[in-house]
């Protein structure tokens, strides 16, 4: 080829070879672009939790607000509490008047009445102050200003089950950059200076604000962030792997023409043009398909409930510049990988084109392995001592480098098995064997889903089991931290509501524990009560550590979402790559038909060749997850019922995904076969 041809004119080519090469170029083409888009979309989810979260802060931040310094003027002082009713949290915000009764920075609610903090702050008038986002302006003494949830929900209660909690009807609404998600239940109440709520007992803080824009991050919160973030971790690897895979799905085929282009004398510049503008074209339209499939279906994953509820559709979209970046980045990716198969075609084209190179694995991989686990001694060491902050990275660094220790020891694996199946006397088994030790890194791709999927359960699998075996608290008795058995009893027997009324017992040295006999009078006697401790919140003990049980509810609902995306990333995986691998070796089995193989033997060679190297992998990275998992909960966890069905579940699903993929790719050999057979006739 003459030394001019420019880039632009080799990637015309390149994109021209694609355009002609018939419906067999176009179908490895489209299991590229399906295995991309599939792992883009998962990835923008992935991307799209983050997002939410930060979308979360940004709104409601105003709730906990960082304390007033001493000396600094003071607009309000609030206090944030949950209250129930229904069976459902409310998020109630108490905005008092600053005055002579305001309390010192950060105060929380005393135990004693009466406590304050190092010092009374300077109160400022409440006029012309900014507003908490959501509201039109600071809330007056006495307004109410609730979400629209909360609003549909005080028309559906009767007024003595919620609405006479409140000092009066609704002032107005707040809007959605006030809120959580949709559907949360927010009150925010306007109270004057000196409030019973000062200093009500109870386990929030009363807070002084001098501006809404600066803001706290709940521990509960930033314990969802760390833990999102492990969950990205779990599921980032496999995507990454299966974006990897997919760019390098057509290797061999690609190899032999850029092989032919460089014996016609194609200088290397130009062969890694070809190379790169096919595969980076076919994973960057692919990457942008995933990312808007993933835009489309937002709805969809904005139902998915995660401390307490949903989220609005937008908060699941990863922002534009983070959209394009991942684009760009899985590019970048697709691009490496094409770049990377070129060594060979550079070095050797005619030994590519016959067909001689070596594609062995060396047991210097083992050195990554020991890396692994050094990495997972430090971070398990660190994971004592670091902040909550910096928990989530530590252990996604920690998930991460046993992701590549499973990854690195496959290949070493496969290679192993292939030497012992080609020891056996099986035809079948002896093919497989073969084609093993030919190139292990390649027979490791369809497993590398199923084998990730099953680290991932092995993770999982204990701390599902402590999760599931949480035990629940009394959801069906009230604490009141005031008054006496006689006076609440008195108050129910006006309203008609019997209950089973004694004085506070265990820990709890003051107040009435009350038990409607019938649990639907709950929310009607909670608010008679209410009166007998101002400014508290009468709260049965399953409610008061509410906070608890949904973070349990939502860690069993992230275990099923993890292993869902774990599924579907292996399925592809699974699936494309066993088709690609088809197509990849037709030469070889165009030869052994023409040799007179049945196809039924070859097939069975594909059975053995996939499935003795997964059970010995899978071994490996049941033990690697459970490893990982270990300084949580201990791993006998994965032999509770529920950590049993955890894993069971992914070791099924991972072998029906690989006989799935075998079963699919099975009409391909067929037809490869066939038609190579007709030919030669």
């Amino acid at each position: 080829m003459r030394p001019g041809v420019t880039a632009l004119s080799m990637t015309s080519l390149s994109l021209r070879l694609l355009r002609l090469g018939g419906p067999r170029a176009w179908t490895t083409a489209g299991l590229v672009g399906a295995g991309v888009a599939v792992a883009s979309a998962l990835l923008a989810v992935a991307l799209g939790a983050l997002h939410g979260l930060d979308s979360r802060e940004a709104r409601t931040g105003w709730r906990t607000p960082a304390a007033a310094a001493p000396g600094e003027p003071v607009i309000a002082q609030v206090r944030t509490r949950v209250d129930h009713a229904a069976g459902k949290p409310i998020t109630q915000v108490d905005v008092v008047a600053p005055g002579p009764a305001a309390p010192g920075p950060a105060t929380p609610g005393p135990a004693v009445p009466g406590a304050t903090g190092p010092g009374p702050a300077t109160p400022v008038p409440s006029g012309g102050t900014t507003a908490p986002p959501g509201l039109p302006r600071l809330p007056a003494p006495g307004e109410l200003w609730v979400s629209p949830a909360l609003a549909a929900l005080l028309r559906e209660l009767a007024p003595d089950a919620l609405a006479n909690r409140y000092p009066g009807p609704p002032t107005g609404l707040i809007g959605d950059a006030g809120l959580r998600f949709p559907d949360e239940l927010v009150v925010v109440i306007g109270r004057p200076a000196g409030d019973p709520v000062l200093t009500a007992p109870g386990d929030s803080r009363v807070v002084p604000v001098a501006s809404f824009a600066r803001t706290t991050v709940p521990a509960e919160d930033e314990g969802y962030r760390q833990l999102t973030i492990v969950a990205v971790a779990l599921v980032a690897f496999p995507i990454a792997g299966l974006l990897g895979a997919s760019a390098r799905l057509t290797a061999t085929r690609r190899g032999e023409r850029l092989a032919t282009l460089r014996l016609l004398g194609a200088s290397t510049r130009q062969i890694t043009v070809v190379a790169v503008a096919e595969t980076t074209v076919i994973a960057t339209a692919a990457a942008i398909t995933g990312f808007l499939l993933e835009a489309l279906v937002s709805p969809l994953v904005a139902r998915i409930p995660l401390a307490g509820g949903g989220w609005f559709a937008a908060d699941v979209r990863p922002s534009v510049l983070v959209s394009v970046g991942a684009v760009v980045a899985v590019g970048l990716l697709a691009t490496a990988s094409a770049v990377g198969g070129l060594r060979r075609v550079v070095v050797s084209p005619l030994g590519v084109a016959r067909r001689q190179q070596a594609r062995g694995v060396r047991l210097v991989r083992l050195l990554g392995v020991v890396a692994a686990l050094v990495v997972f001694a430090i971070g398990n060491s660190a994971l004592r001592v670091v902040d909550v902050e910096a928990a989530g990275l530590v252990m996604a660094a920690v998930v991460l480098a046993l992701f590549g220790a499973v990854v690195l020891v496959g290949p070493l694996v496969v290679r192993g098995v292939g030497g012992w199946l080609g020891r056996r006397e099986s035809v079948p088994a002896l093919l497989a064997g073969r084609r093993l030790q030919d190139d292990p890194r390649a027979a490791f791709r369809p497993l590398a889903g199923v084998t990730l999927a099953i680290f991932v359960a092995g993770f999982l699998a204990p701390l599902s089991a402590t999760a599931w075996g949480a035990t629940q608290r009394d959801d069906h008795t009230l604490h009141v931290r005031a008054g006496t058995p006689d006076q609440a009893t008195t108050l129910l027997a006006r309203a008609g509501i019997g209950a089973d009324v004694r004085p506070a017992a265990g820990e709890r040295s003051s107040g009435v524990d009350v038990r409607p006999v019938d649990p639907a009078e709950l929310d009607r006697a909670r608010t008679l009560l209410a009166p007998l401790a101002p400014g508290t919140l009468v709260q049965t003990d399953a409610e008061a550590s509410g906070q608890n049980a949904v973070l349990l509810d939502d860690l069993r609902r992230g275990v099923l979402v993890v292993l869902v995306a774990t599924f579907l990333v292996a399925a592809t995986a699974t699936g494309t790559a066993a088709a690609a691998r088809v197509l990849d070796h037709r030469h070889t089995l165009r030869l052994l038909r023409l040799a007179g193989t049945p196809v039924r033997v070859l097939e069975q060679a594909r059975m053995r060749e996939t499935a003795a190297p997964l059970l010995v992998n899978g071994a490996i990275a049941l033990a690697f997850g459970l490893l990982c998992a270990s300084p949580f909960t201990a791993a006998t966890g994965v032999l509770a019922p529920s950590g049993l069905i955890v894993l069971g579940s992914v070791l099924l699903a991972g072998t029906a995904a690989v006989l799935a993929a075998t079963a699919a790719s099975r009409p391909l050999l067929r037809s490869l076969t066939r038609e190579d057979q007709e030919r030669s006739l």
